[in-house]
């Protein structure tokens, strides 16, 4: 099977054996796709791959928005879903298969606009607490390398709590990739955004265990759409901010 040059092929039924690729995805991480409020069209770069793939394979899709990375894992699990995108977190390895990485996105904070902390190298020695969301990456990170500072976490994805939080001096600044920072809280007032980044959280495709030929399909898709410039197409039109393609990784995986 060829998938050069977007060879489309039949219909390929180790990556969608129900006739449809069905993929999930985490709807409150805006740097892998938005979904349209009045009518349900989903768009980004999740959306822009799960449908190339679906081309080259020739098959339909369909792209589920659901609340958490911990949802989308078990509907990879389940079944329910043929392919999901996120980050390949260690606590989350073991459950799932993953490609190889196909994009970054960098993480930042939030601090109040009267904070000493011009840099995310500040919070290296911060003593106050940092928030994050509850299964978020940056997160685990923060964790496993900040020093003094606590990590304090938050479900709400809206972050309105975030904002709160911030405001009443709960934390010192509170983590997350920058899209996401930067959009649900454009109507706050008092905060600013940091202009560097801890990290860029790797974002990969996860499939059910014991299904080596959808992995090898797909990395062979993924290594293709790299080369051709269709993932720095897709990261462009997203226009989402703290998104890179991921670099080519050693054959042999």
């Amino acid at each position: 099977m060829s998938l050069l040059a977007g060879t489309v092929v039949a219909a390929e039924p180790a990556l969608a054996p129900t006739g449809q690729l069905r993929a999930a995805y985490i709807v409150a991480n805006l740097a892998q796709a938005r979904r349209d409020p009045a009518t349900g069209v989903v768009s980004g770069v999740v959306a822009d791959l799960t449908r190339e793939l679906g081309r080259r394979a020739g098959v339909p899709t369909s792209i589920a928005p659901l609340a958490t990375a911990a949802d989308v894992l078990e509907a990879v699990r389940s079944g329910s879903a043929d392919i999901g995108f996120v980050a390949p977190n260690p606590q989350r390895k073991g459950t799932v298969l993953y490609s190889q990485t196909y994009m970054l996105v960098q993480q930042s904070a939030l601090v109040r606009t009267d904070s000493k902390v011009q840099s995310v190298r500040d919070l290296d020695h911060a003593t106050q607490a940092v928030g994050v969301n509850t299964d978020d990456s940056v997160g685990v990170w923060l964790h496993e390398r900040l020093g003094a500072a606590r990590i304090r976490a938050t479900p709400d994805y809206t972050l309105r709590e975030a904002v709160q939080w911030l405001t009443d001096g709960t934390v010192v600044a509170f983590a997350g990739n920058r899209q996401r920072l930067a959009a649900n809280t454009r109507d706050a007032t008092g905060l600013r955004l940091l202009p560097d980044n801890f990290y860029g959280v790797p974002q990969a495709i996860a499939v059910p265990l014991g299904h080596g030929d959808r992995l090898k399909w797909i990395n062979a898709a993924l290594d293709d759409l790299r080369a051709s410039g269709f993932l720095a197409d897709a990261v462009m039109r997203s226009g989402v901010d703290g998104l890179d393609v991921a670099p080519a990784e050693p054959r042999g995986r």
